[in-house]
């Protein structure tokens, strides 16, 4: 009898254990659920905690422990598959030329699979074991940030560019971390497609690992398809026409009785909690050469030097502040915070940087504006057509 009731307190902890990776990973009717029932079973401990002792205590923490584990284990049931089925193709008349355009991406919504997905693909074991945890931040900054516009942001790129390209060129988006991923596209579209010739196009500023991964594993799926020929687009970092528009706009931005009075900070790629050490010496120098480019047009315009700061380890919480604090001894009456390493900033970089704005706000009287990226600038697309036109007309080897 008193095994029976082991057992039935060890089952009722291993659903106290579920339910708890439920709350943190799920949205809608099944996190309501969970709260409820988790709020009913610490009402109902509460109630017959004088009952409580040692072997009921370790019975209800080895219960949860498993209820967590096995829940955990179960998540990657949910994980996307890529579309990538492999059929032998033959072309018959290669006409077309097929761009495909590789951006970092991120779901427009909290999306379970995907981000599951994106987590499992680092290979890390300690990924797996923290993912409820770093799948409820996921989910508690949608909530709080809202929607997210890099898909918007980077369809609208898409379709300018066709419409700039024209006749002989079809363009095709994809992404790293969000669906359609670059190997479904390669896979599903463009190789099923009458292409002889396909470019490339990672729309990075830096050849960051995300940037060789692509060209890697792209180079790998075409080695056996006969009769194509494959280009890569160099990182974006050298353009002269992005960083002089980011400028511009910057400029244009800033009222004509502030012009004196305007601090600036440019903020690299977001390395979250990877030690710079780990980044590539090449990375680094191409990301601030990117945004030395974008200071020289601010400084050509007549901004002070000494009021144009840069970050390259966003968002750290304390290399921000110390800039903000920095360039309000100016006695500056704006600083804008621009996000320079992709066309929008992702929302939880996003939200990092709304979060010490809003307490920079909370004790200083200046403006602090945010500026996202550099998606919305037409020179990208101008950018983008030259290169792709320029790899175009050189020598393609079979």
């Amino acid at each position: 009898m008193k095994k029976a009731g082991d057992f039935k307190v060890l089952f009722l902890a291993m659903i106290f254990g579920a339910l708890i990776i439920s709350y943190l990973v799920f949205q809608g009717k099944i996190e309501r659920f969970s709260i409820v029932i988790l709020t009913i079973y610490g009402l109902i401990f509460l109630k017959n905690r004088k009952n409580v002792n040692a072997r009921y205590g370790s019975i209800v923490i080895i219960g949860t422990l498993l209820g967590i584990i096995l829940c955990n284990y179960s998540l990657f049931f949910f994980e996307y598959e890529l579309n990538i089925k492999k059929e032998p193709i033959s072309i018959q008349e290669p006409l077309d030329t097929a761009i495909l355009l590789v951006f970092n991406g991120e779901p427009e919504k909290y999306d379970l699979p995907i981000f599951i997905h994106n987590l499992n693909r680092k290979g890390q074991i300690k990924n797996k074991v923290l993912a409820p945890f770093a799948l409820f931040k996921y989910k508690r900054i949608y909530e709080r940030v809202g929607i997210s516009r890099y898909n918007d942001m980077s369809k609208s790129i898409s379709s300018k560019l066709s419409n700039q390209l024209d006749h002989g060129y079809d363009v095709f988006v994809s992404y790293m971390y969000n669906k359609p991923y670059y190997k479904e596209v390669i896979n599903q579209k463009i190789i099923k497609g009458n292409y002889g010739k396909i470019i490339i196009v990672p729309v990075y500023t830096m050849e960051s690992k995300d940037y060789v991964r692509i060209t890697n594993e792209l180079e790998m799926e075409m080695l056996y398809q006969k009769n194509r020929m494959l280009k890569f687009m160099d990182p974006l970092w050298d353009s002269e026409k992005i960083p002089q528009s980011m400028a511009k706009d910057i400029y244009r931005s800033i009222p004509v009785s502030e012009k004196n009075n305007i601090g600036i900070i440019l903020m690299g790629q977001g390395f979250g909690s990877i030690n710079k050490e780990n980044i590539e010496p090449k990375v680094i120098n191409q990301e601030r050469l990117f945004m030395e480019k974008i200071k020289k047009c601010l400084v050509e315009n007549g901004l002070e030097d000494r009021r144009i700061k840069f970050i390259t380890s966003y968002p750290k919480d304390e290399e921000i502040k110390n800039a903000l604090a920095e360039l309000q001894q100016y006695g500056v009456a704006t600083i804008f915070i621009v996000g320079t390493n992709d066309i929008t900033d992702k929302l939880q970089d996003q939200y990092a940087i709304q979060k010490i704005i809003r307490k920079f706000k909370g004790i200083e009287e200046t403006n602090v504006k945010y500026i996202k990226g550099w998606g919305n600038n037409n020179s990208v697309v101008q950018e983008l057509e030259f290169r792709i036109r320029l790899i175009n007309v050189g020598k393609w080897n079979e």
